[in-house]
């Protein structure tokens, strides 16, 4: 029974109070209109999906450094990199200062699809739209630039190496040929020796001796300097065809198989912000949580009041 009454009593409180609290709701809903309508500035949302897949195509040598750079990862921070998409706009003859918090890139974690989707605000549709395709493109070409300069450095490493072993192998040729020259061996021997092959050799007499008293030491020798020179030869054949294909590679490197635009970016029929209605709820949300507390406030100091 007490409850009863108890709840009576504040039903009656709210009843008397309900000018009061109507006041509330009207001003706290006529500001949010005033703010959503007049105040605050509309806001465009463009989307776009990009799917970045190193996978696409067969690069050799370079697969290793274009599957580093092209992640759906690394995408989402080079679309974010305040400095370059700055620099983007600023070279598109766009006077904004870039916001990174207009930017959202979210990353698909499913490595099959390899997604990230794109959604960028500004102050209007076709703008939103135009911006969101030059910090697509931007982002295209830096890591388009990356890959290239990786290449180069690359192509740099290969040819110096190339030509180190270049160096080594004429060193241990040049030793073979002067214990040939010394020991006054054939010299078909040294052409045996680049050609890897085994020869049949019309020699004289006074070499065939000479082979006939060759002893174990020198023939050591010998055969330890042709390992050599096959060895070396063989890394120099394989950093020549990694030289060729890097610079294969570089001339022909293009990012468009590894970057696709699976939705190119919207252009919105509708401001995404304010929210008006949104707004308007709220207002009335925060209005009458404003007027019950004017309101029970008010009974709390009647009836604390003394009275003298």
């Amino acid at each position: 029974m007490e409850e009863t009454i108890e709840l009576r009593e504040l039903l009656e409180i709210v009843w008397k109070g309900k000018a009061i609290i109507s006041t509330c709701i009207i001003i706290c809903m006529l500001l949010a209109g005033i703010a959503s309508w007049f105040v605050l500035d509309e806001k465009y949302e463009s989307k776009a999906v990009v799917q970045v897949a190193s996978s696409v195509q067969d690069t050799g040598v370079m697969a290793n450094y274009v599957a580093t750079e092209f992640t759906t990862t690394i995408y989402a921070q080079r679309i974010q990199n305040k400095p370059i998409m700055q620099q983007a706009l600023q070279d598109a003859g766009i006077k904004i200062k870039y916001n990174e918090k207009n930017l959202v890139a979210t990353a698909d974690a499913d490595p099959v699809k390899n997604l990230v989707e794109l959604k960028f605000i500004s102050n209007s549709a076709k703008e939103a739209q135009q911006q969101l395709q030059i910090l697509m493109d931007a982002t295209k070409q830096k890591m388009n630039e990356s890959v290239q300069l990786t290449l180069q450095n690359l192509e740099s490493t290969y040819k110096i190496e190339a030509a180190a072993l270049t160096k080594e192998i004429d060193s241990i040729i040049e030793q073979y040929n002067q214990i040939i020259r010394e020991n006054n061996l054939p010299k078909l021997l040294i052409l045996q020796t680049i050609l890897n092959t085994e020869m049949v050799l019309n020699i004289s007499e006074e070499q065939a001796a000479t082979l006939s008293n060759v002893n174990g030491n020198l023939q050591n020798q010998l055969l330890q300097l042709q390992a050599q020179i096959e060895t070396k030869s063989a890394e120099y054949r394989k950093t020549l065809a990694n030289y060729q294909s890097v610079k294969t590679g570089l001339d022909s490197f293009k990012p468009d198989p590894f970057i696709r635009v699976i939705a190119e970016p919207t252009l919105a029929e509708k401001p995404s912000s304010p929210n008006k209605l949104l707004n308007l709820a709220i207002g009335l949300v925060i209005g009458m949580m404003l007027g019950l507390g004017v309101v029970f406030f008010r009974h709390y100091w009647k009836s604390s009041a003394v009275v003298k």
